[in-house]
């Protein structure tokens, strides 16, 4: 029989997730799901709803700071239209239904290492770095690589995710999500597209899609393949560029076949959503 840990510091969180077969906790939108469906059944919870300074946003001169507690719906009210964060607010509202955006936590979000998370494709576009706090100190890791495969992840036993440090961006970005319906579903495809340009090229890229593999991941392919292009100037050059993303991401991405859609439908679907990002933020990056 399994049981409630409730630490009140951190350090104490820290010491309870040292030993012994447990897992933290904090908004439990993915946990009460994975339970009833006989997962974790002789995990011990450790709950971090007591530490509330894992809770809240600032700016400071390195970039936003997003503790792992922050729920979604907090995400989007501080996002919303701020710059490339928008992006992350997008994303955010995109999470379940209302009920979901005011429990569920990114720091859920990130540690669940689901391959359809909708906030973590926009957080490896936006170069984001992950605090890891033990009770021998803390690390910082970039959210790129961190995903080891779905429900996996390279945070060490006894480390709790603390904050999320989204470094200061000067360029624009942009989400999309594709499901079956317009709200309450898993993605089929979501993606997040960082740009920066400057006379007509593009000067700084990233790429990263969500549902096309077992996690999260960059399209380093297509991001080289952008670089070298200058904005298509007819429908033509579009065409040309579209079909150019779709072999360059055949190289980024591994989707599957399940029971939302077949992995050739996604590779399709990621190619349609690239084009549609990256016309998007070049001409509002020529605005």
């Amino acid at each position: 029989m399994s049981q409630m840990l409730i630490p009140n510091t951190v350090t104490e969180a820290c010491q309870m997730l040292s030993s012994g077969n447990r897992m933290a906790c904090a908004g439990a939108t993915n946990l009460y799901v994975d339970r009833e469906k006989g997962k974790y059944p002789d995990r011990d919870i450790v709950s971090l709803h007591r530490l509330k300074e894992l809770s809240g946003i600032r700016e400071e001169k390195d970039g936003w700071h997003i503790g792992s507690l922050t729920t979604f719906d907090l995400i989007e009210d501080a996002f919303r239209g701020q710059g490339a964060m928008d992006a992350l607010a997008e994303a955010a509202s995109l999470v379940g239904g209302p009920q979901i955006r005011n429990r569920g936590t990114i720091g859920g979000n990130i540690l669940s290492a689901s391959p359809a998370a909708d906030t973590v494709p926009v957080l490896m576009a936006l170069d984001a770095v992950l605090v890891l706090v033990s009770e021998t100190g803390q690390r910082m890791v970039s959210i790129n690589g961190f995903m080891k495969g779905p429900g996996r992840t390279a945070i060490h036993q006894g480390e709790i995710l603390t904050e999320i440090v989204i470094p200061s961006k000067t360029g624009a970005a942009r989400f999309r999500k594709v499901g079956k319906r317009n709200a309450l579903a898993i993605s089929i495809i979501n993606a997040a597209v960082y740009m920066e340009k400057e006379e007509g090229r593009i000067t700084a890229l990233a790429i990263a899609i969500g549902s096309a593999g077992p996690t999260a991941l960059r399209a380093f392919h297509t991001e080289e393949l952008l670089r070298a292009w200058k904005r298509p100037d007819s429908e033509e050059k579009w065409q040309s560029l579209h079909e150019e993303i779709a072999i360059a991401l055949s190289e980024d991405i591994s989707p599957i076949d399940d029971i939302r859609a077949t992995g050739s439908y996604r590779k399709t679907v990621a190619a349609n959503v690239v084009l549609q990002l990256v016309r998007e933020l070049w001409e509002a990056c020529e605005k």
